[in-house]
């Protein structure tokens, strides 16, 4: 419980953290300080904690390759280290979620931070006229993503609440509902498009012909009302506007031509591009970004360990596993197509999310279900089973644990930034 409570008190203390830091201030070295007591007290108190930590090592060796390949080309050391921060962070984050006694306590955090940032930037506003303004204009931290993070948990939440908590499960509805209003109120092409994959992902994992006939309903309607949706889209997707694509093209070509320069190891950490006359740590695409700085081994290295995350999470019951998917797509989309894989509040936050999923997880496994054994299918029975040897009971004999209860309920997954 004590962990849980770090990991908690390190997400509320995010509502304070500037967006962009500039330096080390109290509120962040508390921050760091909080992260680091859950990441340990999660190895401590679980030992499923410490298998994710054994199972991330291939990331020390990515880390260590990149960060030597970086003095070798001359890279500043303070730009290497602050490369490598987040990826410590995540396993900080991941490794309190996973080891935490209250997972759900976690996750509620989540959703608590994501609606008070959401929440603010939408009162900031002056219009609602999202062809005219964007809540980033008033709210920085909006675009860090964490508003995907706590539609995941909301809905994760819900879905684990049982039917007869009507308060509970609509209290999560609204906190939902609100967050999806702050995620669209952004304007990010990226969160939005995130948002419609992970809604349709769990539609269609959850009921595959309902899923089909939306696909066919909007394929058919993108057709007929084609000049209308375009419209709508260019005054509030901004579709056709090469303000800021264009910028961010030259960054990823820039970064890939660095890459192609070398591809085995990258250019390591703290490696540096100029566009347009600025100095460029990062690009707004991750698969680019890390090809730059690790290289194909060194890319490959950091994603071999999520092949095994995903199989954890896909154990989940059957009720379970279509949010997860959803949200899991609609936060990756985001962190694909954005730069908030370098954010030091964002990475935490998701290794947050990851564990304490894992955790939710293998709970929902444990739990024990009403189905008899095979051996009490077999007839055993008390007197029976001590006249035979057998090991059936009266009862029914042992019951095996559930690979988990369908949650009782719907729900539905959050989406991703641009």
């Amino acid at each position: 419980m004590i962990t849980a409570l770090l990991a908690a008190a390190a997400v509320l203390l995010t509502i304070a953290l500037p967006t962009f830091p500039d330096g080390l201030s109290a509120p962040i070295l508390a921050y760091l300080a909080l992260c680091g007591l859950a990441g340990v007290g999660g190895l401590l108190r679980s030992a499923a904690a410490r298998a994710q930590l054994v199972l991330l090592a291939p990331w020390m060796l990515a880390l260590g390759v990149a960060l030597l390949v970086g003095l070798l080309h001359g890279n500043l050391a303070l730009q290497a280290l602050e490369d490598a921060l987040p990826y410590f962070l995540f396993v900080l984050g991941l490794t309190a979620g996973r080891g935490s006694g209250s997972p759900r306590l976690v996750l509620a955090a989540l959703i608590l931070v994501a609606l008070a940032d959401g929440l603010h930037s939408l009162w900031l506003m002056e219009t609602f006229d999202l062809s005219r303004v964007r809540s980033t204009y008033y709210s920085h931290k909006v675009i860090l993503g964490h508003l995907l993070i706590g539609l995941y948990a909301a809905a994760l939440l819900r879905t684990l609440t049982p039917s007869a908590s009507r308060l509970r499960r609509g209290a999560l509805a609204l906190a939902f509902g609100l967050l999806v209003a702050a995620v669209i109120a952004t304007v990010s092409r990226g969160m939005v498009l995130g948002l419609s994959l992970g809604l349709f992902a769990a539609l269609a994992i959850r009921r595959p012909v309902r899923g089909l006939g939306v696909l066919v309903l909007a394929a058919v309607a993108l057709t007929i009302y084609a000049s209308t949706f375009w419209d709508l889209g260019r005054s509030y997707l901004r579709l056709g506007s090469s303000a800021t694509v264009d910028g961010r093209v030259r960054e990823i070509q820039t970064c890939l031509e660095e890459f192609f320069g070398s591809p085995a190891f990258g250019r390591g950490l703290g490696a540096e591009i100029v566009v347009e006359g600025f100095y460029v740590t990062y690009v707004h695409n991750m698969l680019a970004y890390h090809l730059w700085k690790f290289g194909v081994l060194g890319s490959g290295l950091l994603a071999l360990p999520f092949f095994s995350l995903a199989r954890q999470a896909l154990r989940a019951s059957r009720g379970l596993r279509p949010t997860i998917v959803g949200g899991a797509l609609s936060v990756a989309l985001y962190l694909v197509t954005a730069a908030a894989y370098k954010s030091y509040i964002l990475v935490m936050i998701v290794g947050l999310a990851i564990g304490a999923t894992l955790a939710i997880v293998a709970e929902s496994r444990d739990e024990p279900t009403d189905e008899p054994t095979d051996e009490a299918k077999d007839g055993s029975t008390g007197s029976r089973g001590a006249k035979d040897g057998s090991r059936g009971s009266r009862s029914g004999g042992r019951r095996r644990a559930s690979a988990g209860r369908p949650g009782p309920g719907a729900a539905i997954p959050p989406a991703a930034a641009s």
